[in-house]
């Protein structure tokens, strides 16, 4: 039977220290089992997934995590919580996704204990539905909610923007189309806003997952560019 390790490091996005120094005395203790296994770099990051009710926020989180579309649609209430790794491609690191799913409903999202879910939040996933202006319009609440539990000194919250639903387009042009929120509005939010832009349909499961990996890559960036950072004295 193989035997699987991995090293754990955590970092915050803010965190400028530098990782506990254990890699050498690792490494060294599994030089015997180096045939048998490889030895994983575990980063964990904390992603907070907002937007209006029924936006598809859960749909998006579920397909990505349990490669699937649920077939019942439940109201979130509170937060739903679900952790995926995803393996960093031609290295030997790894990210957790540790996705705080919140409340789109107004009776759910006002509590002190949810915007407590905004502490230490490392990425911000904004969704709305390209069928729904008014939930496009509330993006930059949905991105106030998301900086109230960071310090005042704390530099910008990285994120995305995914405008889900775009199965509601049509190629037969805009008299067709379902959807009220164009690609362009969408592109230009994410621009003001310093977001990465996604267009993704959870039930058509059409780019569910890029927004997720790209998060990933930029959180594993984030942690090189803080290492190196603390390695050359800055």
């Amino acid at each position: 039977m193989e035997i699987q390790r991995s090293t754990s490091r955590e970092l915050n996005a803010d965190d400028q220290q530098a990782p506990a120094g254990a890699t050498s005395s690792f490494q060294s203790g599994l030089r015997s089992m180096e045939t048998t296994h490889k030895s994983i770099s575990m980063l964990r990051c904390k992603v907070a997934v907002v937007g209006d009710a029924a936006v598809g926020k859960t749909a998006l989180v579920q397909c990505f995590h349990s490669n699937s579309y649920p077939k019942n649609y439940v109201m979130t209430s509170w937060v739903d919580f679900n952790v995926k790794q995803v393996n960093v491609p031609d290295t030997n690191v790894a990210v957790e996704l540790y996705l705080f799913d919140t409340a789109g409903q107004s009776v759910f999202n006002q509590s002190e204990a949810d915007t407590a879910y905004f502490e230490n939040v490392n990425f911000v996933m904004v969704v709305y539905d390209v069928g729904n202006k008014a939930s496009f319009d509330s993006v930059p609440m949905w991105l106030s909610r998301a900086h109230s539990r960071r310090p005042a000194n704390a530099p910008p919250l990285s994120g995305v923007l995914v405008a889900n639903k775009v199965d509601l387009r049509s190629d037969a042009g805009d008299f067709a189309s379902r959807a009220v929120v164009t690609q362009a509005m969408g592109y230009e939010l994410a621009k003001q806003q310093g977001l990465e832009y996604f267009e993704t349909s959870a039930a058509e499961q059409t780019g569910n997952l890029d927004p997720f990996h790209f998060i990933a890559d930029q959180f594993h960036r984030k942690y090189n560019d803080t290492v190196d950072s603390v390695a050359r004295g800055f």
